[in-house]
């Protein structure tokens, strides 16, 4: 979802910052500044000033009322590109982190298979017929907020990995390992159910009863996002947790050092 803020302000740059609105102002600020330093009459030099900072302003505002709707849909399109690829190079270094992280292929396998699915999904609502529109966009955003749910699990499975590395108590380690466990099959469910989600919408018809399958798919992947949110939310308290406990241990260990 682009900031809107940021749309309007990037908006105003533009079209204050065009040639068009820059030059009369340039020039009437030159002619000002020239009347002071070269001793000109102050009243030629005032007006020729004023009239090109005037005259930028109504050519900016002119800009803005002809053409405003298209520089809103020009600058739209690029934040929304940059932000994709800004995402793309996150998830590229996230995939480069779960790769080298361990010998476990699975959470990068799983990140693979994630971006995939979602681009198919994507394809999907490109191709969907008009009478379906409207639930093929609502399936496709809960299908985007599913992945972007995923991502943060596999990004918590690298963050619990790192912890349990710094933990010398197997003890200690052994539930953050199990929690990993569990939540790399979680992202694998869920895999599962956009793969199932996925091949229904190919595969399906039209009329009622594709109506009735599109509502299904759109209740069942707003259940799995209510539950992923409250395995995050576990997890991020079972890692603030250990890393308070790894924190404390590391204490410990410093004061013990120092009365040797």
């Amino acid at each position: 979802m682009l900031d809107e803020k940021k749309v309007k302000k990037k908006v105003l740059l533009r079209v204050f910052g065009s040639p068009v609105s820059v030059l009369p102002f340039m020039l009437g600020v030159t002619s000002m500044t020239a009347t002071w330093a070269l001793n000109w009459n102050p009243a030629i030099g005032l007006f020729a000033g004023v009239a090109g900072i005037l005259g930028a302003c109504g050519a900016a505002v002119t800009r803005l009322l002809l053409s405003g709707e298209k520089i809103t849909q020009q600058v739209a399109t690029e934040l929304t590109r940059e932000e994709q690829e800004a995402k793309q190079r996150a998830l590229d270094e996230l995939d480069g982190h779960l790769t080298s992280s361990d010998k476990d292929p699975r959470p990068e396998t799983a990140l693979r298979d994630l971006r995939a699915l979602l681009k198919a999904f994507e394809e999907a609502e490109a191709g969907s017929s008009e009478m379906h529109f409207r639930s093929m966009i609502d399936i496709q955003f809960m299908a985007s907020r599913m992945f972007d749910q995923c991502v943060q699990s596999l990004d918590q499975t690298l963050r619990l990995w790192h912890t349990a590395q710094k933990l010398n108590s197997p003890a200690a380690r052994q539930p953050l390992l199990d929690q990993r466990e569990k939540i790399i099959a979680d992202v694998q469910a869920s895999l599962k159910q956009l793969s199932g989600a996925l091949v229904a919408l190919q595969t399906m018809g039209s009329g009622s009863s594709s109506t009735a399958e599109l509502s299904r798919i759109r209740e069942e992947l707003d259940q799995s996002l209510a539950v992923a949110k409250v395995v995050e939310e576990r997890v991020n308290s079972l890692v603030k947790e250990a890393g308070f406990k790894t924190h404390e241990s590391l204490q410990l260990n410093q004061k013990s050092k120092g009365k040797l």
